[in-house]
């Protein structure tokens, strides 16, 4: 018995590195989905819990996504991002922030940035669960985010649910509810319409 104990013990970080490559090779083949299929739009339900898991918060939002550039627009907040600017609208305090779009605020939000985090200090791993492949991505140091639970269609590679834990804060779940590919967006689909908010306080953190 002890020697199947220990020889289990010397197998697992094999398994552990075994699983983490596999869930960054199903990582990196998303990635390259979703650059293929670009624009892409998802529309999506979400709902925000606080950190002893009441709901707090819930709606439907929608995403349009080409590379770098995006448009996330939700009840509370809208954003968008042209590649070189991003513009964040928050309803509460009709308020525009404007940030550079490489700045870390900006990336968080762009479900790719989210998909590369084990470049990042995070480990990875898998399992598969009922037609998805559900990847975790654990921060081994403090992070933006404590934990990130992404679940891929294991045929298309799509992404249909994630959850995004804030340690101590609580945390995040989104579910996909419609993905479509080989949208042609006018440019101008990615940059904030400030005519829309014309009396919204401009906060320029550039």
């Amino acid at each position: 018995m002890k020697k199947t104990i220990l020889s289990f013990l010397l197998f697992l970080p094999l398994l552990l590195c075994a699983q983490g490559n596999n869930a960054v090779a199903l990582l990196e083949n998303a990635i390259k989905k979703i650059e293929a299929d670009a624009a892409v739009q998802m529309t999506f339900s979400y709902s925000v819990y606080d950190a002893g898991g009441t709901e707090q918060f819930s709606d439907d939002g929608s995403l349009k996504l080409d590379g770098g550039r995006y448009a996330l627009l939700l009840s509370p907040m809208k954003l968008w991002c042209d590649g070189q600017t991003q513009w964040s609208y928050m309803a509460q305090v009709n308020e525009v922030y404007i940030t550079d779009a490489d700045s870390q605020e900006a990336q968080i939000y762009n479900p790719v940035y989210l998909m590369g985090l084990y470049k990042k200090g995070y480990t990875c791993s898998v399992e598969s669960v009922g037609g998805k492949n559900v990847i975790t991505l654990q921060a081994c140091e403090e992070q933006d985010f404590d934990k990130v639970i992404l679940s891929l269609d294991a045929k298309t590679s799509q992404p249909v649910a994630m959850c995004i834990f804030v340690d101590g804060q609580g945390y995040t779940t989104v579910d996909v509810t419609s993905y479509k590919s080989g949208y042609d967006f006018d440019s101008r689909v990615y940059t904030c319409p400030l005519e829309d908010f014309p009396t919204a306080e401009i906060v320029d953190m550039r």
